[in-house]
């Protein structure tokens, strides 16, 4: 079982986050409802350095762990917000991040790609953020014009919106791109389907 972890602080950007939080989710649901053909699901939390955390939109989030260090987890997720800015100058927890990054896989959304990038995760790697940061994420790598760029275990997102993307993307590097094309068909983003339409019933969780 994969465990991933999405690290939020105030002022974070909440669209971007429970986006990719629900479609991770949906390894569950639709494991449960016999859609999904996989062994076991993803376990999906959010972590912080507080207890509560509130977004920009001003939607509170409680965590059941209080931590840094991610060393537990598989994939650490860094999402975007305005709240980035009151972080690159938290020393440990640019260190762990970094130290975490050179082992597992690693994402971001929007302005997150900043933080890595002030972990030197970035150095000579591709990457992407919010069309906004553009310019000042040219400073730390190659910066490229995609919803989501993928750099060996580095993956960024662009936009809010884009987490649909990194999302799916997670999905298909832990199982396979069948799993992630019966996901993405269930919840309908406007991308390829697989050519098979699920039979989806009245009774099934969304």
């Amino acid at each position: 079982m994969k465990k991933i972890g999405i690290y939020v602080f105030n002022d974070f950007e909440e669209i971007g986050c429970i986006l990719l939080y629900s479609i991770l989710k949906k390894t569950k649901t639709l494991k449960e409802t016999n859609i999904l053909p996989i062994t076991e699901p993803l376990t999906v939390e959010f972590i912080s350095n507080n207890k509560t955390t509130k977004g920009t939109k001003d939607l509170s989030i409680s965590v059941l762990r209080t931590t840094t260090d991610f060393s537990e987890y598989d994939v650490l997720v860094i999402p975007g917000g305005k709240g980035i800015e009151n972080l690159l100058e938290e020393k440990l927890l640019l260190e762990n991040i970094a130290n975490f990054g050179k082992q597992k896989m690693i994402c971001s959304i929007g302005m997150g790609s900043l933080l890595l990038a002030k972990t030197g995760l970035l150095e000579n790697k591709k990457a992407t953020t919010h069309h906004k940061h553009w310019e000042r994420l040219r400073k730390f790598c190659i910066v490229e014009n995609k919803r989501i760029v993928e750099s060996d275990n580095i993956i960024t997102a662009g936009g809010m919106l884009c987490a649909v993307d990194l999302a799916l993307k997670i999905i298909e590097k832990i199982y396979t791109k069948i799993i992630s094309d019966i996901i993405a068909d269930y919840i309908e983003t406007p991308r390829k389907p697989i050519g098979i339409r699920m039979d989806i019933g009245e009774t099934d969780i969304e």
